[in-house]
């Protein structure tokens, strides 16, 4: 405890660094891709495809429907995502400061730093994509069972039970823990590879937003299916007509899971896919590059 008490005094200034870029990189992902992620919900939870989901929402909801639920993410996941980078930050010191005469991490260092960071993710991404997904999913604007995120979560915590506030916990566990391992080593090996290609000492800003676009997609591709049902669960309402309860530790997972791939097929796990390819290239491109810029930027500005 006093070795960690000194380490968070000399690195006060770093965490601080970090947290700050971080806020700032989930705050452009979340305005740039919140539209995409309501997308992705609604096919999730539907059979409609992709074109045909996009003209339902614009002929019944209006354009602005795209950003149902944001208010809560905004509030949240530029915080959410400050804690991913600095926790990221802060476990890539730890095996920089084992390693010896310096020595650059392996990939799969990097990608148990995104482990990491994405366990702790988990804690709070829980119960904001819990709101969000009953938000996103009010297609009825006459008859609001929710008002907004906090009324959301207080209308829970009440009819369902507190606990059902964190419904779907396993299965963002296991979304945030693969996804930020595969995006963060993804991250570092492209724009490793595109620094090498290039004989520069320095990426560019093309690296960085390729480099961020593919790590999302990366993400994506190996926590998509976890994604999926933890979709199901946390939109399904009411504890009496609740179809996938709890067994053991996990919360409804293992016979969700069974039901989709039962009911539908294996593909069904993928409905959205596309809408959420969409959105991860973009969305991650500018999240790495804002926070890339950004940390460049604050660290001027102390030095």
């Amino acid at each position: 405890m006093a070795e960690f008490q000194l380490w968070l005094q000399e690195n006060r200034k770093q965490i601080s660094i970090d947290l700050a870029a971080g806020t700032v990189s989930g705050i452009f992902n979340c305005l740039f891709g919140h539209p995409m992620d309501t997308l992705k919900v609604r096919m999730q939870m539907s059979k409609e495809n992709f074109w045909r989901s996009i003209i339902k929402i614009i002929k019944h909801e209006g354009i602005l429907a795209f950003y149902k639920g944001m208010t809560f993410p905004l509030l949240s996941v530029p915080f959410l995502n400050a804690i991913v980078f600095a926790v990221y930050e802060y476990s890539r010191r730890q095996f920089t400061g084992y390693n010896d005469n310096g020595k650059p991490m392996t990939y799969f260092q990097t990608a148990i730093c995104g482990g990491i960071s994405g366990s702790c993710a988990a804690m709070l991404a829980c119960s904001i994509d819990l709101t969000k997904c009953r938000l996103q999913m009010q297609i009825d604007n006459a008859h609001k069972l929710y008002k907004n995120p906090f009324d959301c979560l207080w209308k829970i915590a009440k009819q369902e039970g507190f606990r059902y506030i964190f419904r779907g916990m396993n299965a963002t566990q296991q979304r945030e823990i693969l996804g930020y391992s595969a995006q963060f080593a993804t991250y570092e090996f492209v724009r490793d590879q595109l620094m090498w290609l290039q004989d520069k000492g320095e990426p560019s800003s093309h690296d960085l937003l390729i480099s961020g676009g593919l790590a999302g997609m990366a993400c994506w591709i190996v926590g998509y299916p976890q994604d999926t049902i933890k979709t199901i669960l946390q939109c399904e309402m009411g504890t009496k007509t609740r179809r996938f309860k709890p067994k053991f530790l996990d919360g409804g997972f293992i016979e969700c899971l069974k039901y989709r791939v039962q009911s539908d097929g294996v593909p069904s796990l993928w409905r959205g896919f596309s809408a959420c390819m969409l959105r991860a290239f973009y969305a991650n491109a500018i999240g790495f590059y804002a926070y890339e810029i950004s940390k460049n930027q604050i660290q001027k500005f102390y030095a």
